[in-house]
C-alpha cells in the first residue's frame, strides 16, 4: 500500500517520502517502551523532524505492472504444471502411465489411456476441458 499511497500524494503535488520500514522499527523501539498508536506516531514525528530514516525508491507504475504480469504468467505455468501432474496422478492407481508427451500431445494421451473406463473418461474429459481453458489465455496474447 505505500507505493500506491506514495504515488497517489506525489501525483496530487504533496512531498512524499517512502522511508526503509525496518530501520524505522529498529529506531522506533529504541525511543520507547511501550508500543502504543500514539507512542508510535510521536516517535515516527521524530524520526522525521530529526531526519535519521532512510529513503527508498519507490519504483515506477510501469515497473510495477511489469513484475504483476510476469508474477501472474508464473503463477498460472505453475498452476497449469500442477494440473497436468494431478491428471497423471489419478490415473497412476489404474497403471495408466501418461510417459514424457509433449504438452499437445498430453490430451490425446490421457484419452487413449482412458478409453473404456467408462468414468475415468468422464473425470479425465473434465479435467482435459479444464486444461484446455488454462491453456487458452497463454496461446494467445493480451
Amino acid at each position: 500500500m505505500s507505493q500506491w499511497l506514495y504515488n497517489g500524494l506525489t501525483s496530487a503535488g504533496l512531498p512524499a517520502v517512502c522511508i526503509e520500514a525496518r530501520h524505522a522499527k529498529a529506531a522506533m523501539v529504541a525511543m520507547n517502551r511501550n508500543k502504543n498508536d500514539r507512542n508510535d506516531a510521536r516517535s515516527l514525528a521524530q524520526l522525521i523532524r530529526s531526519g535519521w530514516f532512510k529513503a527508498v525508491h519507490v519504483k515506477s507504475t510501469e515497473s510495477q505492472e511489469t513484475r504483476t504480469l510476469l508474477m501472474a504468467r508464473e503463477f498460472f505455468v505453475n498452476k497449469l504444471r500442477d494440473h497436468e501432474n494431478e491428471i497423471r496422478g489419478l490415473l497412476r492407481p489404474f497403471g495408466l502411465k501418461v510417459g514424457r508427451v509433449a504438452a499437445r500431445d498430453f490430451d490425446t494421451r490421457v484419452r487413449e489411456l482412458v478409453e473404456g473406463y467408462p468414468n475415468l473418461e468422464l473425470c479425465m474429459s473434465a479435467l482435459l476441458r479444464g486444461r484446455a481453458e488454462m491453456q487458452a489465455p497463454m496461446a494467445s496474447p493480451p
